[in-house]
């Protein structure tokens, strides 16, 4: 029990890490918004300075309220504490790692990357970060047939149309798409490979 607790932290830990510098060192500083609650808590950065981690924490606070009772007990608290990880990290970790200075374009590539691996590495462990995942899942509850994947990418586009508006550049959109696609990508490739080496190491055992 304590070794499967230990590896829970561990992942929430390196996904938030990599989840976090995705926002921080990359998208912050290209001016976009990546979807979903992470993107309107990069907005609210923008537009009033509010730490993004604290933004994170208080727009997901009537999501929580809206949704806790659609999602599992055992889902539910543990993605809380992940989000809660996640929020920390950003705000008293990350805040002190370099950032990217370079295009923008290569900006939302390369934060799409290090986000799809924190994600896979937060969603492979069975749990989450909040925001649109505890929306999907709730819609879910009452429409299962809906895809998880179409939900999740109407939900971020919403976001991502959203920020033409905050940063005043038809860009910020580009570059948050861009970001939309690359992440999805990198979801697949990283969890692709957590599975390979986790049947690898099984084969070993056995």
């Amino acid at each position: 029990m304590r070794r499967r607790i230990a590896e829970m932290l561990a992942f929430d830990i390196f996904g938030s890490l990599f989840l976090g510098a995705s926002i921080v060192c990359f998208a912050v500083q290209a001016n976009f918004a990546p979807g979903g609650v992470n993107g309107l808590a990069v907005m609210s950065n923008y537009l009033f300075s509010v730490p993004i981690g604290l933004a994170t924490v208080m727009i997901n606070i009537p999501i929580i309220l809206l949704t806790f009772r659609k999602l599992g007990k055992d889902f539910f608290i543990i993605s809380v504490k992940t989000m809660l990880i996640n929020s920390l990290l950003i705000d008293y970790v990350l805040c002190y790692f370099p950032v990217y200075t370079g295009g923008r374009l290569a900006a939302s590539i390369l934060s799409g990357i290090t986000s799809g691996i924190g994600y896979s590495l937060i969603f492979n462990e069975g749990s989450s970060t909040g925001g649109t995942d505890f929306i999907i899942v709730a819609i879910r509850q009452k429409k299962p047939g809906l895809s998880f994947g179409l939900l999740a990418f109407f939900i971020d586009g919403i976001v991502i149309v959203l920020s033409v508006f905050v940063f005043r550049e038809v860009w910020s959109f580009v570059y948050g798409a861009v970001y939309t696609v690359i992440t999805s990508l990198a979801i697949d490739g990283t969890t692709y490979a957590l599975k390979r080496t986790l049947l690898r190491k099984r084969a070993d055992q056995v």
